[in-house]
């Protein structure tokens, strides 16, 4: 059986050959094990989209998700140069400013400048002022390269998953800050949603591009609807709607699987995403970092939907031996094996100083227990 067809399987509820294995790698993590020059990984979709396919076949995935689409060719075109320093690379661009690429992270500004910025109140935000690319047409020619270079490359073999980031969390960039865009749900709750309808247009226009490109699922990221952030009622008026119409929007168009990905402490709610009419949720974190038991979960919903995650990428992934981990992923596949369809993945994205031994466990660990 393809790692496609495995994939496949287990997130429409059928049995596959064994539990398939997918992680979401953080962009550090791939660039510090992919061998790809700076310039290269960052600042082009091609060196990218390298990175997801060298660490999907490094690790064995049955999966690629590509949370970076496309990068805009002209940004390469202004580095004046890159240099080697003790803490990784210096790219100093054509107006000489510089920016710092560590070995395992983000890049970064060498200086930063602190400016003072004001965020705009909920009150000053002229709703109809707020641009919004309404068709995939509209976006820039290089949205899709990254998705383009992918599919082409993997698509026929392993499951390719597209990624937008929820209204949700469009609106807290809107605010500036995420304490600004919490507070200005309570200031003025009616408005922020009509803000939310308009901007929810282009994130589904953004959602439809990837589709059509021919992706075998879809992921809405939306890390901030946790219980750290939002109580039930509020993600109920808040982002259930949203979310709901998008998956809809998905369904319509495409017919292809929808999951959610939502960090941290979502053990109160898992119900609640189910009404969003998702075919999977990602992450369930267990605790520390989050509030789910694997077990409890698929006695409550894993007749449901195919559940993604649950292990801890800091303190399961990071700080054990190979063979800890490899016993870990024991635990969870005889578990997952209960549930409609399960995906062993870390809960969020595997931290950049995870050792790639730890990786190649999980893959042992699907390979011994998971037929």
């Amino acid at each position: 059986m393809t790692s496609k067809e495995r994939m496949r399987r287990a997130m429409s509820g059928e049995k596959p050959d064994r539990v398939p294995l997918m992680c979401q790698l953080s962009l550090g993590h791939i660039y510090k094990h992919a061998g790809i020059a700076p310039e290269e990984y960052w600042y082009t979709s091609q060196g990218m989209a390298e990175g997801y396919i060298r660490l999907a076949d490094r690790y064995h995935f049955d999966g690629i998700l590509m949370n970076v689409l496309g990068i805009d060719p002209g940004i390469r075109a202004k580095i004046k140069s890159v240099e080697k320093v003790d803490n990784g690379h210096i790219v100093t661009w054509d107006n000489n400013s510089k920016t710092l690429c560590p070995p395992n992270d983000d890049p970064r500004p060498v200086e930063h400048v602190a400016e003072e910025i004001r965020n705009p109140l909920i009150s000053e935000i002229d709703i109809d002022a707020i641009p919004v690319i309404e068709s995939a047409s509209d976006l820039p020619p290089y949205t899709l390269d990254i998705v383009d270079y992918v599919m082409e490359r993997r698509g026929d073999t392993l499951s390719i998953h597209g990624e937008i980031g929820t209204v949700f969390e469009w609106f807290l960039g809107l605010m500036g800050s995420l304490t600004d865009g919490l507070m200005a749900l309570m200031d003025d709750p009616d408005k922020c949603k009509k803000i939310m309808e308009r901007m929810n247009r282009e994130v589904i226009a953004y959602a439809n591009a990837q589709c059509a490109r021919g992706i075998d699922a879809f992921k809405l990221s939306s890390p901030y609807v946790g219980a750290g952030f939002l109580s039930r009622d509020m993600y109920e008026e808040f982002v259930l709607p949203f979310e709901r119409d998008l998956i809809s929007e998905v369904h319509s168009n495409y017919g292809i699987p929808c999951y959610i990905h939502t960090c941290g402490a979502i053990g109160d709610r898992l119900d609640l995403m189910l009404e969003t009419g998702t075919d999977g949720l990602e992450c369930l974190d267990p605790p520390p970092l989050g509030t789910v038991d694997l077990e409890q979960a698929i006695n409550d919903i894993g007749n449901k939907i195919f559940i993604k995650g649950n292990l801890d990428s800091v303190n399961e992934l990071l700080g054990n031996s190979p063979q800890v981990v490899k016993e870990i992923a024991r635990k969870r596949i005889e578990l997952g094996k209960k549930a409609k369809g399960f995906i062993l993945s870390s809960a969020c994205s595997v931290a950049p100083l995870v050792p790639p031994e730890n990786m190649d466990a999980l893959y042992e660990a699907v390979e011994t227990y998971g037929y």
